[in-house]
C-alpha cells in the first residue's frame, strides 16, 4: 500500500481525481479485515502493496481510472504521552484527548507510525509511573479512513482518568523505549496540569499544588501553611517542574524532541510549560511556548495537534515514486478538493517532483490543511 501526502488532523475520506468527485471504489485495496488476519506481529504498515485504484464519473459522463501516486518519503514516529489523571474527568477533556488523537492517525495515515503511553499507570490508579499502551505501528491506508491503528489507538486509550500525574517519572521510564524504535521519534506530550507523584520533592506554599489550586479552605493560594507538608497531601503533592524539565533534557540529548499540548487547566503551569518546550526545542516563537488550549471542544486541541503534525511531516516538496506516465493526467487535492496546477499559487510538477507553491505551500506548513494527495489518471485541473 502506497500513500500519497499528509498532514495535519481530522477525519477525511479518499480524494478523487481532477472533477473533484470522491472515488467511487477502490478496487484493488486489501480490506482492513485481512490485514488483521496476519500474525500479531504483521500488523504495520506494508508497503509492499500497489496503489489502490479508483473510479469516478467525470463531468461528461465518463468513467476516469485514478491511482494514489506513492511518494517517496520517510516515516517519523509520532508517540503519544497522554494525561490521564483524575482532573482529566472535568469538561470531558480524557474522551476529547482521546478523540482527538484518533482523528489525527486518521488523517496522517501512513505518512507516520504512531505509538502511545499513558500516565498514571492505568492498572493502579495512584502515582505509579505510566506505561507504553501501543507500541509504534505505521499509519492507515488509505489515508482518511480509520483502519486498524486508529482503532488499537482507541482500545489502547479506554481507560478512566483517575490518579495523579507522574510526568517525570513516565517520560524517564520511557526514554529506552524510545531510543530502541529507530528513526526520527517525536513526543507529544498532552496534559491538563502540573506534574508530581514525586516522593522526593520539596516546595513550599507557592509551588505545593494545593495552594496553587487552593484544593481546600487550608489551602489558600501562595499562603502558609504549606499544605504538602501535612500529612493530608505530602511531598508528592509538590510541583515537580524541574526533574520534569530534566526527563525532557534527557529525552532532548538523544534526539527526541518533545511537543507540549497544556489541554483546559493547565494555566496555573504556564511557566513549567514553557520551560518544559524550550527543553524539548519545540517552543513556539512568543509565548506561551507550549501549545495552549483553552477551551475543552475538540476543534480547539485539533488545530493545536494539526500544528505539531505540520512541523513534523510537512513538506512542500513532494517526490514521486517516478515521473508520471502522462502529466497531463495528473491532480493534487488538499482536503478532498483539487488545487489549480499554477506556478504562483498552486503546484507545478518537475520530473518526479510536485512543488507546492504560494498560499498552497502556506495551508500545509501551517497545518491548515487536512491531507495533500497525488492522484494520476484524470485531466489535470489548470494548464497542462
Amino acid at each position: 500500500m502506497h500513500a500519497a501526502a499528509l498532514i495535519g488532523a481530522g477525519l477525511a475520506t479518499a480524494a478523487g481525481c481532477g472533477n473533484g468527485h470522491p472515488p467511487a471504489s477502490f478496487t484493488d485495496y486489501v480490506p482492513d479485515a485481512a490485514v488483521g488476519a496476519r500474525p500479531p506481529n504483521q500488523f504495520d504498515y506494508d508497503a509492499s502493496f500497489a496503489p489502490p485504484k479508483c473510479e469516478v464519473v467525470t463531468s461528461d459522463g465518463g468513467i476516469c481510472g485514478c491511482t494514489d501516486v506513492p511518494l517517496q518519503t520517510e516515516a517519523p514516529t509520532i508517540y503519544f504521552v497522554l494525561d490521564r489523571s483524575g482532573s482529566m474527568n472535568t469538561d470531558n477533556k480524557w474522551q476529547t484527548v482521546r478523540a482527538v488523537t484518533q482523528q489525527l492517525v486518521t488523517a496522517v495515515g501512513p505518512r507516520a507510525s504512531f505509538g502511545a503511553a499513558v500516565f498514571p499507570n492505568p492498572t493502579l490508579d495512584d502515582c505509579t509511573a505510566g506505561l507504553e499502551v501501543m507500541r509504534p505501528r505505521r499509519g492507515d491506508f488509505p489515508p482518511g479512513t480509520p483502519g486498524f491503528t486508529t482503532r488499537s489507538l482507541a482500545l489502547a486509550t479506554n481507560v478512566r482518568a483517575n490518579g495523579g500525574t507522574p510526568t517525570s517519572q513516565t517520560l524517564r521510564n520511557l526514554k529506552s523505549r524510545l531510543t530502541g524504535i529507530g528513526g526520527k521519534v517525536y513526543v507529544i506530550l498532552a496534559t491538563d496540569g502540573g506534574p508530581n507523584c514525586n516522593p522526593r520533592a520539596q516546595c513550599d506554599e507557592t509551588t505545593c499544588i494545593p495552594n496553587i489550586e487552593s484544593a481546600s479552605a487550608g489551602c489558600l493560594p501562595n499562603t502558609p501553611p504549606n499544605c504538602c507538608a501535612t500529612p493530608q497531601y505530602g511531598a508528592e503533592s509538590c510541583l515537580d517542574g524541574q526533574t520534569t524539565v530534566d526527563a525532557v533534557t534527557e529525552l532532548e540529548a538523544v534526539g527526541i524532541d518533545t511537543y507540549v499540548v497544556g489541554v483546559p487547566g493547565s494555566g496555573p503551569y504556564a511557566g513549567v510549560l514553557d520551560k518544559l518546550a524550550q527543553a524539548g526545542h519545540t517552543a513556539r516563537k512568543t509565548s506561551p511556548f507550549y501549545y495552549r488550549v483553552d477551551t475543552a471542544d475538540e476543534s480547539a486541541l485539533l488545530v493545536a495537534l494539526s500544528q505539531i503534525a505540520a512541523k513534523i511531516i510537512a513538506t512542500c516538496t513532494l517526490t514521486l515514486s517516478g515521473p508520471p506516465a502522462d502529466p497531463s493526467l495528473v491532480n493534487v487535492f488538499l482536503d478532498e478538493q483539487p488545487v489549480t496546477k499554477d506556478p504562483l499559487n498552486g503546484w507545478t510538477l518537475d520530473n518526479a517532483t510536485i512543488t507546492l507553491v504560494g498560499t498552497t505551500c502556506d495551508r500545509v506548513l501551517s497545518g491548515a490543511v487536512l491531507d495533500v494527495r497525488v492522484i494520476e489518471g484524470c485531466p489535470t485541473v489548470g494548464p497542462k
